[in-house]
């Protein structure tokens, strides 16, 4: 059964996964390709622009919310709410644990460094660590706030797509 330690645990995972949006959408945010090129996460710096703007918008109003649910303060949503509702979705015990696991090995840690030191990330383990938050995500879409989390960070690997992997 969940409980309010999983709801903080959950809780850090969201603001990572804020952290690493709002890293994305700055300027020298970049990703290495397997031959040591850089390139910046957003190339386009109209849409990079424009990113920033809806990241921005995001953490002010869905990510605050998500984030709020999370830490038991919502008079909406409150925290036996939260609780039920990550039970009901595997955030608890073994199933928590294994999530977890799964997303640490996708690179968590490595992409948390340089996002809150700086540095460059590897594009492939980027984009590994971004699917693997989809399911997590996806899980917590009872959660206020979440599904849009989920939905730009979504958009992000559709341009990251775009862009090779290595150059020639």
């Amino acid at each position: 059964m969940a409980d309010y330690d999983d709801m903080l645990i959950v809780r850090q995972l969201v603001d990572d996964v804020i952290l690493v949006l709002r890293w994305s959408a700055q300027p020298d945010a970049t990703l290495g390709d397997d031959s040591g090129v850089e390139r910046a996460v957003l190339p386009d710096e109209d849409l990079r622009r424009q990113f920033a703007s809806a990241v921005e918008q995001l953490v002010a109003n869905q990510g605050a919310e998500a984030l709020r649910t999370l830490s038991g303060e919502s008079r909406e949503f409150p925290a036996d709410t939260v609780i039920d509702a990550l039970g009901s979705a595997g955030w608890d015990g073994a199933m928590r644990d294994f999530k977890l696991a799964v997303i640490e090995r996708a690179g968590r840690s490595e992409v948390m460094g340089v996002v809150r030191g700086g540095g460059t990330i590897g594009r492939r383990i980027f984009r590994t660590l971004l699917a693997a938050l989809n399911a997590a995500l996806a899980s917590l879409s009872a959660i206020p706030g979440a599904s849009a989390i989920q939905e730009l960070k979504e958009f992000l690997e559709k341009v990251l797509e775009q862009e090779p992997d290595e150059q020639p």
